[in-house]
């Protein structure tokens, strides 16, 4: 795309006045919430990813990492309406679907290398990288201002900078996990300057 194209896209976004927000999270464990610093996540434990209600419809969208830390499990419930992402499959109401699949809450397509889900009722999205053993890339896209109501890895309304917190409340009971002290994400730019050995 060239620069003008970009310019022009900027310009439409600012003016049509969307607010995007977008949470991520890798299979290294890292999360990046709506807002703040990232973190690592070490742990086997399902989490909630993020949890809000909307026009009264609610989402809880919740994910469990393997051991390796990719992304093995993830559920997705809007409206009551249950899709389990799960061995490579999308499973809407315990019923396997092919792609493109359309429903009157939402709309699971390829898009490119990734999957995606749109929801009908909300203005969000989500859209994951399938590999091998599971989720390497998931993010989350909400068009709209965050909610108060707001829980979850991705961020709790108007906190920033507590992942220890955000980590605590967001875990969801299994006595078969184990969750390791998170880490700061590091930014490799500032670590390659202050780290970098100086030679004589």
């Amino acid at each position: 795309m060239t620069l003008q194209r970009w310019m022009l896209a900027l310009c439409i976004s600012l003016i049509s006045g969307i607010v995007q927000y977008t949470c991520r999270t890798f299979g290294s464990g890292v999360v990046l919430p709506f807002q703040g610093s990232g973190f690592y996540v070490h742990s086997n434990c399902p989490f909630t990813l993020t949890r809000f209600a909307y026009n009264r419809v609610e989402c809880d969208i919740s994910l469990r990492r393997s051991n390796d830390g990719l992304v093995e499990q993830v559920s997705i419930i809007i409206n009551k309406v249950r899709t389990v992402l799960m061995n490579g499959s999308i499973l809407v109401e315990d019923n396997s679907v092919s792609l493109p699949y359309d429903q009157t809450y939402q709309h699971i397509f390829q898009y490119g290398v990734y999957t995606k889900l749109k929801s009908a009722l909300l203005p969000l999205s989500i859209t994951w990288h399938s590999v091998p053993g599971g989720i390497d890339t998931l993010w989350v896209r909400l068009e709209r201002e965050l909610s108060t109501d707001m829980s979850g890895l991705c961020g709790k309304y108007n906190i920033t900078d507590n992942e220890q917190q955000l980590i605590r409340e967001s875990v969801l009971i299994d006595d078969t996990c184990q969750t390791r002290d998170p880490v700061s994400a590091p930014n490799p730019v500032s670590s390659a300057f202050f780290f970098t050995p100086v030679k004589p």
